[in-house]
């Protein structure tokens, strides 16, 4: 079995996509109306200030797995399971952020990011690459950070729906 040889320029890609999708994702937020911030976008009232919150909670979840696969902890990591345990995974990031203003909102999203690119700094792509086999199955930190960069894609696509609607229905 061959096994692939990863570079820093695989690791430089990786950051690239990383910010190609988050700048897409503030490009349709940063100039919102405030009262588009808190007008509801999807079916269970989520806002966008929400929806950028759960973004930010996703994005932090998923660097704490990476770097426990990174640091060896793997078997430590408490996986959601199931779709009831994701739902109230979400629900409960939801009641934590609520309260937070727009600022806030926007403020915790950049430093998780911030975070995050400082993380893959240090990381060498052996590490970031790496495939670890664990009762799940085989999971990887680039997994993890890839799942940052589809996250962002899945709600940016959501905005964009709900904002060409809104428009749509402006005479």
């Amino acid at each position: 079995m061959t096994q692939t040889l990863y570079t820093d320029a695989d690791k430089h890609a990786l950051v690239d996509r990383l910010n190609a999708t988050r700048n897409e994702l503030l490009a349709i937020v940063r100039d919102l109306p405030a009262d588009l911030r808190l007008a509801p976008v999807l079916d269970d009232n989520w806002s966008t200030k929400d929806m950028i919150g759960h973004i930010a909670s996703w994005e932090n979840r998923l660097l704490t797995l990476a770097q426990m696969l990174i640091n060896g902890e793997g078997d430590k990591i408490e996986w959601i399971g199931d779709e009831e345990t994701l739902q109230a995974w979400n629900r409960s990031a939801y009641l934590h952020k609520r309260e937070f203003t727009w600022e806030e909102t926007i403020r915790e999203l950049a430093l998780i990011r911030e975070e995050l690119l400082w993380n893959l700094g240090w990381s060498t792509p052996e590490q970031l690459f790496a495939e670890h086999t664990l009762d799940r199955g085989t999971v990887s930190p680039v997994g993890m950070i890839e799942g940052v960069i589809e996250h962002d894609v899945e709600h940016t696509d959501q905005l964009r729906k709900w904002l060409a609607e809104r428009k749509a229905r402006i005479p």
